[in-house]
């Protein structure tokens, strides 16, 4: 083990040191799971200090080749719904279908926004680090930092090991189907990972059921290693500028109150010293989210708007399969599925949206910090400077909104969650009046 990686097991932070200028990005001095973003080969796409062949990184050409084959196999798997085939697609397998294929564009989306600004994304690894804040009084509480670091990959772990789950789930669901649910009609397809439209007739698609079985995982496995990789990617940085401005917070917060400067005649000058210092540590954070949100905007917006509407399509989906008249080992393994399906993208619309919310209010927590400060034994001079800097912090407050008054935060994904409550209800009251008509 690293000896300076020991530090955090033992809850001692001070003997980090900052890496030399060609080690950027060590794992053990940086916040984010970098571990598994290289283990799955992410990290290289962004990395210009990757391999290549012929000037080109090998990964990117790698991703670019893949998703290409995707592609293809997602068009191929809808042309189906070109030509009049002999069996019908219900209403469950269209809106699985129009979810997987939603899912896969929203992916793709991430990934080239994410590429298009790969220079600054790897600008925005800094923040990330535990010693980007350079002051001595934030220095200080890197212990918050520690602590931080140690959440944010249990947490991280814990996503990836659900999103595996996810999907092998997916994956195995459609086997257990078939193997225990004879059809008892010719015209019945054999249950696949999204039963996607390919256009083949019912004998031709069992026949070769395996190689279609194979194109869906193919789909199934890149999609979620996608979804996967970005959210690992942007909701660490995001978790760290919150733990930042934490530490910031609480380093503003503590001018003025050390009692071995307070004894000192010239302590006002070192806490004059002192607060600028901070200041220039908060500018340099800030400048790092101003860099952050422009480019994570289109991705969160149409994130949170195609998240919201899945959500509440495969709420639907759900309630058709509880109401369908099919076998009960059918019903039990849907449900099922599409219920992991359901909380998983719950789980992601409010990483998001809680992401956003705590950093709108972590950033103005500073301005608290600020005000908490020892500042009624300070000079004028002193009072002016702290006045001006919270003036000018609420002067660049940036948020991201969906629209001109609607910010992304919590109470978004709680209007999702009644939205489509609303949507079931009317659903559950059509239904019952449908039979007892």
């Amino acid at each position: 083990m690293n000896p300076t990686f020991k530090h955090f097991f033992k809850g001692d932070c001070t003997n980090i040191t900052k890496p030399s200028p060609m080690e950027t990005c060590i794992d053990h001095t940086c916040t984010i799971n970098l571990n598994i973003l290289k283990q799955c080969g992410f990290y290289q796409i962004f990395d210009p200090n990757s391999k290549k062949i012929f000037g080109w990184n090998v990964y990117r050409i790698s991703f670019i080749a893949l998703t290409v084959i995707t592609q293809c196999l997602i068009g191929f798997g809808n042309c189906g719904f070109l030509f009049e085939l002999e069996d019908t697609t219900d209403n469950i397998d269209l809106f699985l279908i129009i979810f997987s294929n939603s899912y896969f564009c929203l992916t793709e989306w991430k990934v080239v926004i994410l590429i298009i600004n790969r220079k600054k994304f790897l600008e925005l690894l800094d923040v990330t680090d535990l010693i980007f804040l350079k002051s001595k009084q934030c220095r200080k509480n890197i212990k918050i930092l520690c602590k931080h670091r140690i959440r944010a990959l249990q947490l991280t772990n814990l996503y990836f090991k659900f999103c595996i789950f996810v999907i092998i789930e997916w994956i195995i669901f459609p086997i257990m189907i078939n193997s225990f649910i004879a059809h008892k009609t010719e015209n019945r397809r054999l249950e696949n990972v999204v039963n996607r439209r390919y256009p083949v007739d019912v004998n031709t698609y069992n026949k070769y059921y395996i190689l279609f079985y194979v194109f869906e995982i193919i789909i199934g496995v890149k999609t979620v290693y996608l979804v996967l990789m970005v959210d690992i990617l942007l909701l660490s940085i995001g978790w760290a500028i919150v733990i930042q401005y934490e530490v910031l917070a609480e380093a503003f917060k503590n001018i003025g109150y050390n009692e071995n400067l307070q004894k000192d005649h010239d302590h006002d000058v070192d806490d004059y010293k002192y607060f600028k210092s901070i200041l220039f540590d908060q500018q340099q954070l800030d400048s790092k989210v101003k860099l952050y949100f422009p480019i994570v905007k289109p991705i969160v917006l149409m994130h949170v708007a195609i998240n919201s509407v899945l959500f509440i399509m495969l709420s639907n989906s759900f309630l058709m399969v509880f109401l369908s008249t099919e076998s009960f080992t059918y019903k039990i393994v849907n449900l099922f599925k599409i219920g992991t399906g359901i909380l998983y993208i719950c789980l992601q619309l409010f990483l998001y949206c809680h992401l956003f919310d705590n950093i709108n209010l972590k950033r103005k927590s500073v301005n608290l910090g600020i005000y908490s400060c020892n500042w009624t034994k300070m000079d004028l001079k002193f009072k002016k400077l702290l006045l001006l800097t919270m003036q000018i912090n609420d002067a660049n407050y940036i948020t991201i909104k969906a629209s001109t008054k609607t910010i992304v935060n919590l109470p978004i994904f709680a209007n999702v969650l009644m939205t489509s409550y609303n949507i079931v209800s009317v659903m559950v009251k059509t239904m019952s009046k449908y039979r007892k008509t």
